[in-house]
Parts: C-alpha cells; structure tokens; sequence
C-alpha cells in the first residue's frame, strides 16, 4: 500500500486532442505503473463526454491490455457506437507510444420509473472506519473477521474535491472498484496473502477484465464498502466478484474482475 499521499485533484481532468479524443495523467504510483482503476475511470469519463446528460452509465465491461506507463499521458480515443432514446453505448481505446492498454464499452440509460427492489444485505457488524491508510491515493480500512470464505471487505473512500458534476460519482466508484479484487483472488491461493512487505517476493499478479454495474447513485466522498468474493484459482488465473454498498446499506454497484496471479516460487 502506498502510504505516501498522492495529489488526485487531476485525475477527472482530462484535455481534449482532437473530436471525441482526450488526454489523461496519472500521479506516480509507487509500483510503477498506472493503477487500474485510473484507467477505467479516465475512459469511462471521456465517454460520458459525448452522451446527452439525461442518460447515465450503468454498466461498463474492460480489458487490460497492457501495464499504464506513468511517464506518458494515456490518450483515450472515444467511438460512438449508438444513439438511442433508452440506451446510448461507447466504446473507448486507452492509448499509449506502446499501444493499447486497455479497451472498454460502457452503456448509460435514460432515467425510468419503475419499482425499486434490493436483494442484497450490508453486511452484519461492519461499521464506518475511525482509522484508515493510503492505496493508490485512496483512503482505505480494511474490515477484518468478518468475512466468511475467502474474499475481502473494506472501506474505501475518494479523497480531495471532485467537483460539482453528478455524473463524476460513477467515475469515483469505477476508480475505487479496482482496489481490492486481487485481494479477494489471493485469499483463494493456498499460502493465502503474504504481508504487504514480502508482495512482490512472493506473486506477480495484474487485473485482466473488469466488469461494473451501477445501481444507484452515491456521492463522490463518502465512504462506500466493497465486500468482494473470490471464486478459485485456474491456469494461474482467479475470479472475484462482490457488491458495494454506501454506508447507509444502500446496494450501490456491483463489480466483476478476472486476474492473473502468478507465484514467483514456481
């Protein structure tokens, strides 16, 4: 975990380069890459530039292609696959010199009464954190004892202003969706997660593809809780799968990732 703050103010800031083009930035991630999350909320943001404003994201469907070079901006090259009254659908190319690294679709709907249900529970005996440290320039507290079967639970939460834009929220959460997948995906293996210290001694890991749908809306600082499960371990690669959920219960999104886990024993 990178306990150094990271300037964050940047990240939903994005130049246009050209129709329906835009370029991002990244802060310096200490692991030396470009964090996932980054990616995938840059890309879903350049898309939402170019659908109407009555419609909002509700699901989004990624790969990593390749490992974000922090000393380059990522170009973020946006196709606009439909136009609809109900549903709009885009599709966009994160760019580097190296190429691709990462290609997303996303579809926003337009607003729709209709009825209101939730299935999902918060879970029992989790309660809002009153101690946290920095991941990724997020302030996250993990949730220990409580989960049962392999997985991860914890409290995340977006630092620094965002603006007034509602349509950031999603953007927030698809930053904050990539944290703790791995996480899930490790506690399936059967040493189980080395100390932060011995990581990258110990697994080479990255995310491969990455589902989100959204649910209802939250507000981009506050605390959101992801309780995620993972599902077992197959040619090195493991899924996880989980519910996030605001801190008053509300069933707020849900998310699926695929991830490469390698152990470096082998």
């Amino acid at each position: 975990m990178q306990q150094t703050p990271l300037d964050l103010t940047r990240v939903f800031v994005l130049e246009l380069h050209g129709p329906d083009t835009y370029l991002g930035e990244s802060p310096p991630y200490s692991w030396g890459r470009i964090y996932g999350g980054l990616v995938i909320a840059q890309a879903l943001w350049a898309a939402i530039q170019s659908v109407d404003r009555s419609h909002h994201v509700h699901s989004l469907h990624a790969y990593f292609i390749l490992g974000g070079d922090l000393s380059e901006p990522v170009r973020y090259e946006v196709d606009r696959i439909r136009n609809g009254r109900s549903f709009t659908t885009r599709r966009v190319v994160a760019r580097q010199s190296g190429g691709a690294i990462l290609s997303l679709a996303c579809s926003f709907q337009a607003d729709e009464e209709g009825p209101e249900t939730q299935s999902a529970s918060f879970p029992e005996g989790v309660h809002l954190p009153k101690k946290f440290v920095l991941d990724a320039g997020i302030e996250r507290a993990d949730v220990k004892g409580v989960v049962d079967g392999p997985g991860s639970l914890a409290w995340a939460r977006f630092p620094g202003p965002t603006g007034d834009d509602p349509r950031l929220a999603a953007c927030v959460l698809a930053y904050l969706s990539d944290m703790n997948a791995i996480e899930a995906i490790v506690a399936t293996h059967p040493v189980g997660r080395p100390p932060d210290a011995e990581w990258g001694e110990t697994f080479m890991s990255a995310s491969l593809d990455h589902a989100m749908w959204f649910h209802r809306p939250s507000a981009p600082g506050d605390w959101v809780l992801l309780d995620l499960r993972g599902h077992g371990l197959v040619g090195h690669r493991g899924l996880a799968t989980g519910l996030v959920f605001s801190a008053d219960g509300s069933h707020v999104a849900t998310i699926a990732q695929e991830g490469l886990l390698r152990d470096r024993a082998l």
